[in-house]
């Protein structure tokens, strides 16, 4: 005969079985939901407000065979592929750059364009355009590039990261500094450059709308190895934010993670920059945004942001094409409309907490 007690203890068994098996289904339809959510983006992205027409049928038929005879999929491969696959890669590196970015200063209002990077980008653009020194004779890519590495070197020398005693708020304070001045010198040299001052105002707007595939091989050859480099410092990016005294306790290289962190999240933002022009509030949203998702666990964490990121740049480059057709609104201007309320929501939430 079964007792009250047996009886209890197997509906507790029950009850528990249940919640495990609840949980594991609601986490695999978070990321089914996530690349749901990336692949109508990309399905969109590529199909919708052309002056052409084009189906999804002559998608799958590029996807799965190529037919240079057919005028849609001449148009899907050399117009459309190039720019969805830039989006994808240009919003993939800004959310996992603002997830290296939080994690490493330890702030959840951190984001890439803190360390300077994209106002280095913008500011050697701007100089190029009138023909400072040797940048005029560079590639528009290389010269935001090397604009990028530069704002964010300097940023990493005056926040201290050659010290073992760097604090994150100083980190902060210094990419605050070094972005506004550069940001004065960016507006002085686009009043001094009549001729080209319309053609760097557009491109400090942030578009994909010229991107190619020549501009995407570009993109590709810098973003895919620190996305990798990313990955590959995830795990010490948990250990990271249980502090410096526990981190260094349980035998991490600080230095050497905060090197790997800083190089990816440069090269990751720069690269995006060069190619799209500063685009922001992705790095400062998708995080968050992810963070509510997944959770803190950084090897978790960077893939999901990365879906995310791309997700929201596809978005944004089909809503670019819907508000002025067959005009385009720049997609840092989308980011921006999206951003400016969230952001500022943020700022409440992190003032009252």
């Amino acid at each position: 005969m079964i007792t009250t007690g047996d009886e209890k203890q197997r509906l507790s068994l029950r009850y528990k079985r249940f919640r495990v098996f609840s949980l594991i289904v609601l986490k695999q339809a978070k990321w089914l939901s996530i690349i749901a959510l990336f692949v109508l983006g990309f399905v969109v992205s590529m199909l919708s407000f052309s002056s052409f027409d084009l189906s999804l049928n002559d998608l799958l038929r590029l996807l799965v065979s190529f037919n240079p005879d057919s005028l849609a999929q001449q148009i899907l491969y050399s117009l459309r592929l190039p720019r969805s696959l830039g989006a994808m890669l240009i919003g993939a590196n800004l959310a996992v750059a603002g997830v290296l970015m939080q994690g490493l200063t330890r702030n959840i209002l951190a984001s890439p364009s803190i360390l300077g990077i994209t106002s280095g980008a913008a500011c050697f653009m701007a100089l190029s355009s009138i023909g400072f020194v040797i940048l005029a004779s560079l590639n528009s890519v290389l010269v935001a590039a090397l604009g990028g590495v530069v704002g964010g070197g300097l940023v990493m020398v005056l926040g201290g990261f050659f010290s073992h005693s760097a604090h994150p708020l100083r980190l902060i304070l210094a990419g605050i500094a070094m972005s506004a001045l550069l940001v004065g010198i960016t507006r002085a040299s686009v009043i001094l450059a009549d001729d080209m001052a319309y053609s760097v105002i557009a491109w400090l707007a942030g578009s994909v709308s010229t991107l190619d595939w020549h501009h995407f091989s570009q993109l590709a050859f810098f973003s895919l190895p620190a996305l990798l480099l990313a990955f590959y410092i995830a795990g010490k990016m948990n250990l990271l934010a249980l502090g410096e005294e526990m981190a260094t306790g349980l035998g991490l290289n600080i230095k050497q993670v905060r090197w790997f962190a800083c190089i990816s999240i440069i090269f990751l933002t720069a690269s995006s920059v060069a190619i799209a022009g500063p685009i922001a509030f992705v790095g400062l949203l998708i995080p968050h945004i992810a963070r509510k998702i997944v959770g803190f666990e950084h090897r978790v964490l960077i893939p999901c942001s990365a879906l995310l990121g791309a997700s929201l740049l596809l978005w944004a480059d089909a809503l670019s094409r819907v508000i002025a057709f067959p005009m385009e609104t720049p997609v840092g201007v989308i980011t921006a409309l999206i951003g400016s309320p969230c952001f500022i929501l943020l700022a409440l939430r992190s003032k009252l907490s």
